[in-house]
């Protein structure tokens, strides 16, 4: 069965493709091909706990050990057997639970029960106010979406422009803390490979980039982009840094852009892909099998600094 998956932090996303550890809709998850439910055993295969690598270390469970008393031995299959039925009707109860909070994208999804509400874009923009949801360049995300547009299509990489896009999604969602707002305006470029002989044009590799701004106030957001040819990726990638530092006034002494690309390369034969922090950039990049994915969002110096003392 297919699930679909935050390509982020590598947890399930729910009907309307929410995630909970993000705490944002994630708009493309990523969809991964599994025998079994996140929940149940694999036949002859202990459970798999979904975990984000920084906390799998350490967390495998302890084996019983050979040896020891008989009564001991004895006892263990009464007491496994009582901690079984007490964990399997807690898991059918946390099933009901989430069963019961799955959104209905049809339906419930737009109940103001749900925690989830859609916003018209023309409010949005008469309120002037940027969302709370993202961390914001101090940009303009729509200037550079244009300009990242003309460079790709200067580019040559055996693949066509098959169509731009300019979507608009707004909406809030209940969180504890609060309702947290996400204004996105996303100018999408979509790439289709030049069909080699004999490959119909359908079953050419379909790839894309995107550029994701604020509706309200145009500040950029976020870059992404899905591509599998490596050297456009690093190439698309270095142009959105750079027309995002001479935004801020960055000069070349001043810039974090060659370290970024000698870190981003250098890791693109690791399937883990990495992770880069430098600058104002927080960068994700994901490598699996001939595909790379990667994320751009902001990061505040400041923040960081402040943090650390």
């Amino acid at each position: 069965m297919m699930k679909k998956i935050c390509p982020v932090c590598d947890l399930p996303v729910n009907e309307v493709n929410y995630c909970p550890r993000c705490r944002r809709v994630i708009r493309k998850p990523v969809y991964w091909e599994v025998n079994y439910l996140l929940n149940e055993k694999r036949s002859g295969v202990d459970p798999v706990v979904v975990q984000p690598e920084s906390q799998q270390a350490g967390m495998r469970p302890v084996m019983n050990q050979p040896g020891g008393d008989k009564r001991k031995s004895y006892l263990l299959p009464v007491i496994l057997a009582v901690f079984f039925v007490t964990i399997s009707a807690a898991g059918a109860l946390v099933s009901y639970t989430v069963a019961a909070v799955t959104y209905s994208h049809e339906t419930e999804v737009r109940d103001e029960d749900s925690g989830y509400r859609d916003l018209e874009e023309a409010d949005v923009i008469a309120a002037g106010e940027a969302c709370s949801g993202y961390n914001h360049f101090e940009a303009d995300g729509r200037a550079i979406a244009d300009s990242m547009s003309s460079f790709m299509k200067e580019g040559d990489y055996g693949w066509q422009i098959s169509s731009e896009e300019t979507n608009s999604y707004n909406y809030e969602i209940d969180q504890d803390s609060g309702p947290v707002t996400y204004f996105e305006t996303v100018k999408s470029v979509y790439f289709i490979t030049d069909a080699t002989d004999g490959e119909e044009q359908d079953e050419a590799s379909y790839e894309y980039v995107d550029i994701n701004y604020d509706t309200a106030t145009g500040e950029l957001h976020q870059y992404v982009s899905y591509l599998k040819d490596t050297e456009a990726s690093m190439a698309y990638l270095e142009q959105f840094l750079r027309l995002t530092e001479e935004s801020y006034g960055i000069t070349p002494e001043q810039s974090s852009i060659p370290s970024i690309m000698e870190q981003a390369k250098s890791r693109l034969s690791y399937e883990d892909g990495a992770y880069i922090l430098e600058g104002i950039f927080d960068i994700n990049l994901y490598v699996d099998e001939d595909w790379v994915q990667i994320y751009v969002t902001f990061n505040n110096p400041e923040t960081v600094k402040n943090q650390e003392t």
